[in-house]
């Protein structure tokens, strides 16, 4: 088929300047300076990078698991007050439903 039968894909775009790709290159400076000691202001700038990559994803799970348990206790209180609105309306028709009795007081 000819080049102009084709659809061309169009280019991937790269973004170098996104957390996991810094952090990868920090990672790698890091290992590459404790395989091969090269200069102290490398491995520093480096141990930097890592450190602040691990805090970044430490913090970044620790605050989604948060408000994954917060939606979860949110849902769960829902899920109650709906049980007891249906069990109240269901409560209250079976109240209409039922013929009235009077109870007569027994004189001793």
């Amino acid at each position: 088929m000819s080049r102009r039968g084709r659809p061309q894909k169009p280019l991937a775009e790269w973004n170098f300047r996104t957390f996991p790709v810094l952090f990868a290159f920090a990672l790698g400076a890091l290992l590459a300076t404790l395989l091969y000691p090269v200069a102290l202001i490398v491995f520093i700038l480096s141990l930097f990078g890592v450190s602040f990559g691990v805090a970044h994803m430490l913090s970044r799970w620790l605050r989604e698991r948060t408000v994954r348990q917060r939606e979860a206790q949110a849902d769960e209180a829902e899920r109650e007050r709906r049980a007891l609105a249906t069990r109240a309306a269901r409560e209250r028709e079976a109240e209409g439903a039922a013929p009235d009795r009077r109870r007569r007081r027994r004189r001793g």
